[in-house]
């Protein structure tokens, strides 16, 4: 996951992840890069759930705070 200093760019992780699933789509990927894909897939859905849940908790925050 990013640290708190870096700005985690959503969209960006996003696209990796395509990519991620494209590379995993090809007829003629071989064993190892398949595992190394599917590793960095789980790895990057990771960073964008916890990112997604934070945001739902920081939207719920305001929410409340500006009930």
């Amino acid at each position: 996951m990013a640290r708190k200093t870096d700005t985690f760019d959503y969209r960006k992780k996003a696209e990796e992840l395509d990519r991620v699933v494209a590379g995993l789509q090809e007829p003629d990927i071989q064993i190892d890069e398949a595992t190394a894909l599917h590793a960095k897939g789980l790895r990057l859905i990771s960073e964008l759930e916890d990112y997604l849940d934070g945001a739902e908790v920081a939207v719920r925050k305001h929410l409340v705070d500006n009930a």
